[in-house]
């Protein structure tokens, strides 16, 4: 055995030991002589063979009754591979799992010793933790299903993972599900196209701008490729990304005016700003245009100094820069000015672009442009994408029925790459004036496509969203929802029930101008999780007996989950808890806080929707217990804010932008931080 190998084996075995330690009682200490050992054997044997398997590694808590299995994917490029056997293996025969965005791996918590290990042996994000009911035939079910999985694999000839979907439809659906505030989906998407072979420049850009979305400023820094990342010709929005994760580390002495301290933290936590230095200022929000300006301040670089002073007046960025960092910047640039001015026949050296000055490929300047040169799959709609040039044009709004008019006429080829444009009309549209007609047509152009995956049924409510706002005729009205349930049986069931919920919480919150249509898709949306309503879970079940309620939608709905005996005790008995809820949709945060004092009356749920951080804002979020974020739409000065200043490990995203989705992930946060307790 060569050093490695045994280094290797050695890491092995100290990680076994971990995990079969306190805190785990299916084998304790991997003694030999423990009776039952013989159960958990095989599993350790595949591990440390080696075998072209995932691991497993069953584990029982020794403070309460519950039993879940550990399967790590052999590397991080194989999640999504890892999900399909697992969910062709244990499926949801002994599992149970969120259809619409499948089988997740999950966040490790850092204050368990057992998950800790496993975070320290084989790192983030490559493990899933599967649970059964409680009874000892479930688990031995699922410790079964799992060892077949993993005999099945490693006695199969080596083979290429391939996907169906090709790399540009990913993409597309990719953007859809950030701009939609799918956070599960977009996790789904991206590990697909790991599998289908984007190249690892492309796949750090896009895990930059995942985790910028989600506010998670310290992950982007500790990324391993981020490195390598800032030493290509990155896009704008990803150079804003990591401007952004730097900031957050320089918000606190940035606000309080102690630039000593924020110069201190610069040189800290942003080694890879010298290389941004050079990023056209004009298009940049103001948390990445400061850490900027304190850069070129510390390193004296009066051309880049200006650059930067220029492009903050050219947007009346002015008034909103940190007051001191502002008047330092002016105060160099005043004393350097002269040096700073070249002889007139001197050479003026490389120039940086203006922020005005068109870049290769920057030939479109308005949304009816931009969509027909990504309709025609043409460079310069593909770098407007890249770049989010169109955060500069007017809103679709402007041009709404041209827009529509454009996305109806197009042929299948066109219509399939217009798909591309709807992550970014999303964005654009927000919760401002809507584009309903373009939205409607992106809707029919949804439905004639069949996209009913993870990323793009989020993308399909948002537009309905958006449709419905414009208060649409009542024939228009009438349309919309027909298109919207003709294919219902593709995409509604238990396992998406809460797309399906959002959808109908999206009709109940609109106006209505036909009542029968409203009524009827409310009913064909709710009737398949009316018959298979065990299968719902507690969350749910309990939005939809609501629903139906609000929409007269006269189903008999039992009280409550039936698999929730099984394995949990009832949300009622929830402790006192702190619960911070985030969205820009205040209707989505006023529905979910109902919902969560009926299931669990001593959790008391705080609401914010701020576009910036606050003094009001950074209280709820030290003092919240859990937070559930909605990340549509969302504001990264507050999602990174609470982010920043939340004191709880407990932060959960909904998958997706309406009630339901939040208040799933407020349930399944619910659970863990009061089983954390």
């Amino acid at each position: 055995m060569t050093q490695p190998q045994h280094a290797q084996q050695e890491d092995l075995e100290a990680f076994l030991k971990r995990f079969f330690g306190s805190g785990n009682g299916v084998w304790p200490g991997l003694d030999p002589d423990y009776r039952f050992k013989d159960r958990t054997l095989p599993f350790v044997e595949a591990l440390r063979r080696g075998d072209d398997a995932p691991a497993v590694l069953p584990r029982a808590y020794t403070d309460r009754d519950r039993f879940v299995v550990y399967v790590i994917a052999r590397e991080p490029r194989e999640r999504a591979k890892t999900a399909e056997l697992i969910r062709a293996f244990a499926g949801p025969t002994y599992i149970t799992y969120d259809e619409q965005v499948g089988i997740q791996p999950v966040w490790l918590d850092p204050a368990d010793p057992i998950e800790r290990a496993i975070r320290d042996y084989a790192g983030e994000r490559t493990t899933f933790r599967l649970e059964t009911g409680r009874t000892l035939e479930h688990r031995r079910n699922l410790a079964e299903a799992l060892e077949l999985m993993q005999r099945t694999q490693a006695r199969r000839p080596p083979r290429m993972w391939r996907v169906a979907k090709p790399i540009g439809r990913l993409l597309a659906e990719f953007d859809a599900s950030l701009s939609a505030g799918a956070e599960a989906a977009s996790s789904v998407v991206l590990d697909h196209l790991a599998a289908a072979g984007v190249t690892a420049a492309n796949l750090a850009n896009l895990k930059i701008k995942r985790l910028d979305r989600l506010g998670r400023s310290e992950e982007i820094l500790q990324l391993p490729e981020l490195a390598d990342a800032v030493q290509q010709d990155l896009p704008l929005p990803v150079k804003e990304a990591i401007l952004n994760a730097v900031y957050a580390a320089l918000e606190q002495p940035l606000a309080e005016g102690d630039l000593p301290a924020a110069r201190a933290r610069l040189e800290e936590r942003g080694r890879f700003v010298p290389a941004l230095l050079d990023t056209a200022g004009g298009k940049l929000g103001i948390p990445a245009l400061s850490v900027l300006l304190l850069a070129a301040t510390v390193l004296e670089d009066l051309p880049a100094l200006r650059r930067l002073a220029e492009a903050a007046q050219g947007q009346d960025h002015t008034g909103a820069l940190p007051p001191l960092l502002w008047q330092d910047a002016q105060r160099i640039l005043a004393e350097g000015d002269a040096a700073a001015l070249p002889p007139a026949d001197a050479d003026p050296g490389p120039q940086v672009a203006a922020d005005d000055t068109p870049q290769a490929g920057q030939t479109v300047g308005s949304w009816p442009a931009f969509l027909a040169a990504v309709a025609a799959g043409s460079s310069e709609g593909a770098w407007a994408i890249k770049e989010r040039s169109w955060t500069a044009w007017p809103p679709p709004a402007d041009h709404d029925a041209v827009l529509a008019e454009l996305l109806d006429g197009l042929e299948n080829q066109a219509a399939e790459e217009a798909w591309r444009a709807v992550g970014a009309f999303i964005e654009a549209v927000g919760y401002a004036a809507p584009a309903g007609l373009t939205a409607h047509a992106f809707v029919r152009n949804a439905v004639a496509f069949d996209r009913f995956g993870p990323g793009d049924l989020a993308a399909l409510q948002a537009l309905a969203e958006i449709a419905l706002r414009a208060a649409p005729s009542a024939q228009t009205y009438a349309e919309l929802l027909d298109e919207i349930g003709a294919y219902r049986s593709r995409w509604v069931s238990p396992e998406r029930a809460a797309i399906a919920l959002d959808f109908v919480d999206r009709l109940f919150l609109a106006a209505c101008p036909d009542q029968q249509a409203r009524t009827t898709l409310a009913y064909d949306l709710l009737e398949p999780l009316w018959r298979h309503q065990g299968r719902l879970n507690e969350a749910d079940l309990a939005f939809a007996k609501r629903l139906s309620g609000e929409m007269n939608v006269p189903f008999s709905w039992q009280e409550r989950a039936a698999s929730d005996g099984d394995r949990e005790s009832p949300l009622s008995d929830t402790p006192p808890m702190k619960v911070l809820l985030y969205s820009l949709d205040e209707a989505v945060l006023t529905r979910c806080a109902e919902e969560i004092k009926q299931l669990a009356p001593a959790v008391d749920a705080a609401r914010a929707s701020d576009h910036v951080g606050s003094a009001q804002l950074r209280q709820k979020a030290r003092s919240a217990d859990l937070v559930v974020i909605a990340t549509r739409c969302a504001k990264h000065a507050a999602t990174g804010f609470i982010t920043q200043h939340a004191r709880t490990d407990h932060i959960f995203y909904a998958d997706g932008s309406g009630s339901a989705s939040m208040l799933r992930a407020a349930v399944t946060g619910l659970r863990s931080a009061a089983g954390s307790r």
